[in-house]
Order: structure tokens, then C-alpha cells, then sequence
């Protein structure tokens, strides 16, 4: 690539370089994925995982204590109740209520077994509604964050507002649905241990599992605040939108590349990327001025074994200054015919 080809490229990288930096890409809503993004939808698949194993999982509450009659473990879910077999809420009540209907002497309910079995009627009839209540506000908030994972993965301006919108509805009904639950059997089965010797189930396993997805989601609620914020839906209306934004976001990998360039730098060295600011040197002649007689002219050999050039003393002294070219570059001057190691440099200054 010769001198004036080379400051062409450099031109066109540089205008491709500065249509997609961050800046630009928000004036236009080219979104692209950072970091955040990526890591919000890791987030939100795994806290998808952990809210469907909650609520697939019958362990919100779960009793180790074995009753005289009944000798294997109990566990309460939002759905169901696990003892020696799976058995839904509504029909543990109907069960109870049928069993007391049995112990009735005509209208009378006398003996202490009859009204054991009308308390656990009453009792989970009550937990029948509340269990079904919250597994309600529990699955809805399932509905919500698979949405808002889809609206976060589409990553376009309006599906990240949206987001942003239904993420923290997802986290309320999710978290309020499985304290609301806790909290509400807790009373539920004291009322049981009055009565009798009935042992309060503890929270399980399910009931932690769903606490950490909420912790999830809570943290996916953070994220799409901040990808809201760095991707806003531009405004056609509103010329001014960007005029006071001064925010730095968070860059992708091919970003971060992009931004490298701070400022237009002379025609490319041999090296493909020039790091740091470029020095005080004379930048490369213009294409259609001849170059002057006190100044060399120097040809090199890129990576691929081409020639490069010619490039005078003063740009190679700039690039040999800033690290751009290195000791074992090959080169030659315009009146040698064969090309030799850089070296320390002198060569430049014969």
C-alpha cells in the first residue's frame, strides 16, 4: 500500500470508527450488547431456572416430625402437599371435610376426633385459597420475567424501556407472592398446634430457592434501569436530546477497540494499532506534493512481506519515537536496493 492509498485507508477507518462509537450509535438507537446487557440476561435465565424450580417443587414448607399414625415427611408447596403421596391443596380440603362429615353423629359433632378433622377443614380451606392466591402472583411474575428476558435479548431502544417498566412488577409479585405465603402459613398451622400437637412446618428448600431468584430478578431490575439510560428511545421531536449528555456507559469488546483512536493519526505505521498520543511530529505530506530534497525517503516491509512507502524521516522518526515500529523492522532508503534490520534507530539520523 503506497503513501497516498495508505492515508485514504486511514481516512475510511477512522470515519467507520466514529459512525460506531457509542455516541453516535445513541443519537441513531443502534443498540449493541455490552457487558450489562450480557450479564443481565445471564442473570435473568438462571433466576428463571431457580423461580420454576420454586414453584414446580411442593418444599416451601416442610416437616421432619413424625405424627403417631402417620410416620413419613410432610412438605407444603404453593401447589400441592407431599406426604405419602402427592396431593393437590383442593383436594387435601375436600379430604378433611369429608372425613369430618364421616365422624358426625346426625348434626352433632361431639367427639374430640370430629372436631379435630372441622378445624383441618376450616384450616385448609384457608390454605387452599392462600397457597392457590399466591402461586397466582407467583406464576404471573414467571409470565413477567420470561417477557422482560425476551425485551432484554431483542435489545432494541422500546423493548429495553419495557424492561425496564416490567421487571420491577415481575420482582414485587414474585418476592410478595412467596413472603405473603410464608407469612400467612405460619399463622395457619399455629392455629393447628393449639388444638393438638401439630409441629409448625419450617420454610424448605423451595422457599429459598425462590428467594434467590428474587434476589435475581431484583438485580435484573438494577441493569435494565442502566441499559435504559445508556440505549434511550431517541425522540424525533426533540433536536436537543443529546446536547447535555456528558455520560460515559459501559463499552463492548469491539467499542472499547474503537474508542482506542482519540485523534487522527499520520499514514499507518507497520504496526495495527498505535497506542498512546500521537508525538509532536510533522504529519505525512499531502499526496500531490512532491517530497523535499533534505528529507529521505524510506520503504518497509509490513507483516504480509509487502512494501510500504515511501514515508520521509520525520514520520519514521514519529513512529520509531512512539513504539509504532521496532528494532527489527526491515527497511530500506529510496536510493537502497536491499533491505536491512531498523536497529537503534541511527539509521534515520545518517
Amino acid at each position: 500500500m503506497k503513501g497516498p492509498q495508505a492515508g485514504s485507508w486511514h481516512e475510511e477507518l477512522l470515519k467507520r470508527r466514529k459512525a460506531n462509537t457509542h455516541k453516535e450509535r445513541r443519537k441513531e438507537g443502534r443498540t449493541i450488547h455490552t457487558k450489562a446487557s450480557k450479564t443481565s440476561i445471564t442473570i435473568a435465565s438462571i433466576a428463571l431456572i431457580f423461580n420454576a424450580m420454586a414453584i414446580a417443587m411442593p418444599h416451601w414448607r416442610s416437616s421432619w416430625v413424625a405424627l403417631i399414625g402417620y410416620g413419613a415427611r410432610r412438605h407444603w408447596g404453593l401447589l400441592a402437599v407431599q406426604g405419602r403421596k402427592m396431593t393437590m391443596h383442593h383436594t387435601m380440603f375436600e379430604n378433611n371435610c369429608k372425613w369430618h362429615g364421616t365422624l358426625m353423629l346426625g348434626n352433632s359433632c361431639l367427639s374430640p376426633i370430629c372436631k379435630w378433622y372441622l378445624l383441618k377443614c376450616q384450616v385448609y380451606f384457608d390454605l387452599c385459597l392462600y397457597s392457590y392466591g399466591a402461586a397466582f402472583f407467583v406464576l404471573l411474575a414467571l409470565l413477567i420475567h420470561v417477557l422482560c428476558l425476551i425485551w432484554t435479548c431483542m435489545l432494541s431502544t422500546r423493548s429495553l424501556r419495557w424492561a425496564a417498566t416490567w421487571w420491577p412488577v415481575a420482582a414485587l409479585f414474585h418476592l410478595g407472592g412467596a413472603i405473603f405465603w410464608v407469612v400467612i402459613t405460619e399463622g395457619i398451622f399455629d392455629t393447628l398446634d393449639e388444638e393438638s400437637w401439630y409441629p409448625v412446618p419450617t420454610p424448605g428448600a423451595s422457599f429459598f430457592i425462590a428467594c434467590v431468584g428474587g434476589f435475581g430478578q431484583c438485580v435484573c431490575v438494577f441493569i435494565a434501569f442502566q441499559l435504559m439510560k445508556t440505549w434511550p428511545e431517541v425522540d424525533p421531536d426533540d433536536p436537543n436530546q443529546f446536547m447535555s449528555d456528558s455520560s460515559e456507559p459501559e463499552e463492548d469488546d469491539e467499542t472499547e477497540e474503537v474508542m482506542k483512536v482519540a485523534q487522527p493519526l499520520p499514514t499507518p505505521g507497520p504496526m495495527t494499532t498505535v497506542p498512546g498520543p500521537v508525538p509532536p511530529v510533522p504529519t505525512s505530506r499531502p499526496a500531490d506534493s512532491a517530497p523535499t530534497e533534505t528529507e529521505r525517503q524510506w520503504y518497509y516491509k509490513d507483516k504480509g512481506g509487502q512494501e510500504q512507502g515511501p514515508f520521509p524521516t520525520s514520520i519514521m522518526l514519529g513512529w520509531y519515537g512512539q513504539g509504532s515500529i521496532g528494532s527489527d523492522l526491515e527497511l530500506r532508503r529510496d536510493d537502497e536496493d536491499s533491505y536491512s534490520p531498523l536497529g537503534d534507530g541511527s539509521r534515520f539520523r545518517q
